[in-house]
């Protein structure tokens, strides 16, 4: 800031000391316009090419003696300097450029003009100027320079002078105690925009766990790009309310079908053992006994898998992260489906690196992903099928694979499957009996432990599950 004012001032004093030079040389040539005519006029200065050099030096001593800056020059029609008076120099160039004088010979010429000056090789000065004539024709022309020599000399002297220095040092003090006070009301005007800058470079340090990155940038910058991330993230949060809001609905939508259906098949054999308890067998009543029974288990299932969502939801669930063998745990929950399996006479089985195969998890909540995964993968694969689990220890972790010879899933499916209440409809296998919970729990629990979970199936070959525990 204090760079940009400098240079502000130094070019609004060039821009100032430029504009009162030329407009002294406009007041200068102004007022001596007529000079060169009032010389020309006193005498022939020029017949039939010849200078009178005589009259000429007459006439420049005594136009000098009345003002000793001016310089009296005899130029022929091509510009060649043909005589002068000057006792003190000599001249360094012998032609000057005579566009300058035409120009200001013209009546509309505005001033100030700048012409050579005989005594420089490339000095501009202001000048006086008039054409020499002998019967009628053009002879050439007297030159005037009305700032010489003397001027000059007098000038760089004042320059060199205690008073212009002191007079230039208070006008860098001036310009000092400008720039200062500048600073000071610049100061006084960006301090509120700091404060606000700092504190929101705080908040968002604070909610986004993130550096703010403020180097090069000034307050307003910051606070531009502040305002950008927050109106990014406002929209962001807007967009996932809505979409949590479809959600909320569709679940009520869904829970409220899941819990009907049980409680009306329910309610409906219970009315029926009631109405017609005396005509049905022991058979018939047992039976209908069994499906209320089963009803009633789904039921509680369902409640207890919407408890279970619920609460890995709310905040106030952390994972206990401890180290175990992912073997072991995969064994134990193995066997516990070894009946079930058997029972259906589907192959459950377990390979790959199973003796260093150690990660840091929550292990209650792993054994709840294992069992949901593994109940999904028997409750989808037909009799003389196989589930077979594969654990692959990696650089970065242990990687877990679930496959089943399944049906599979079709591809307009596959991007749904740990959606809430999402059932996969087919042929052979009705899912009467899942609550649609289980793969959203397995896919929270793994979003609790930045753990990612992938899905791959083809249709009637089958559907593996991984992820990758952190060792």
């Amino acid at each position: 800031m204090v760079t940009i004012f400098v240079l502000v001032a130094a070019i609004l004093l060039w821009l100032i000391g430029g504009s009162m030079s030329r407009y002294s040389h406009a007041v200068t040539q102004s007022m001596n316009r007529s000079v060169a005519m009032y010389v020309s006029n006193e005498s022939q200065l020029i017949a039939n090419g010849v200078a009178n050099t005589d009259a000429l030096q007459q006439l420049a001593h005594h136009a000098m003696i009345i003002n000793p800056a001016i310089e009296v020059y005899l130029l022929d029609k091509k510009g060649r300097i043909l005589s002068y008076d000057l006792p003190d120099a000599q001249v360094v160039i012998d032609k000057v450029n005579l566009k300058p004088i035409k120009t200001f010979l013209e009546p509309s010429a505005k001033l100030p003009i700048l012409g050579d000056d005989p005594r420089s090789q490339d000095a501009q000065k202001v000048f006086s100027a008039f054409e020499v004539r002998f019967q009628d024709r053009l002879e050439g022309y007297v030159y005037i320079i009305l700032e010489g020599h003397k001027q000059s000399l007098l000038e760089n002297s004042i320059l060199n002078s205690h008073v212009f220095q002191f007079s230039a040092l208070a006008l860098i003090a001036c310009m000092a105690f400008g720039v200062l006070a500048a600073l000071i009301i610049f100061s006084r005007f960006t301090r509120r925009i700091q404060r606000m800058a700092n504190q929101v470079d705080h908040f968002y340090a604070s909610e986004s766990n993130e550096v703010v990155d403020s180097e090069g940038k000034d307050e307003l910058e910051r606070l531009e790009a502040a305002f950008e991330d927050m109106q990014a993230r406002i929209e962001h949060q807007l967009e996932h309310i809505r979409q949590s809001d479809d959600m909320r609905r569709e679940l009520i939508a869904n829970i409220s079908h899941d819990l009907r259906t049980p409680l009306t098949n329910m309610q409906g054999y219970i009315d029926t053992l009631l109405l017609k308890q005396t005509e049905l067998s022991q058979l018939q009543q047992k039976q209908y006994l069994e499906i209320t029974r089963n009803h009633g288990i789904r039921l509680g299932r369902l409640i207890a898998d919407l408890f279970e969502l619920a609460k890995l939801d709310s905040s106030g669930v952390k994972p206990l992260m401890e180290n175990f063998s992912v073997a072991e745990l995969v064994h134990d929950v193995v066997q516990d489906f070894a009946i079930r399996a058997n029972n259906k006479n589907v192959k459950l089985s377990v390979s790959g690196d199973l003796d260093d195969a150690k990660v840091t998890a929550d292990i209650r909540l792993m054994e709840r992903v294992m069992e949901n995964l593994l109940d999904n993968a028997l409750r989808h694969t037909p009799s003389g099928g196989g589930v077979h689990v594969t654990i692959v220890r990696q650089p970065s972790g242990v990687k877990v694979m679930i496959t089943d010879t399944g049906e599979g899933i079709s591809p307009e499916d596959l991007p749904h499957v740990f959606d809430r209440f999402f059932h996969v409809r087919d042929r052979e296998f009705d899912s009467a009996k899942s609550t649609g919970l289980g793969l959203a729990i397995v896919k929270r629990i793994l979003d609790l432990h930045v753990f990612p979970i992938k899905v791959q199936s083809r249709l009637h070959e089958g559907t593996t599950f991984e992820f990758v525990l952190m060792g």
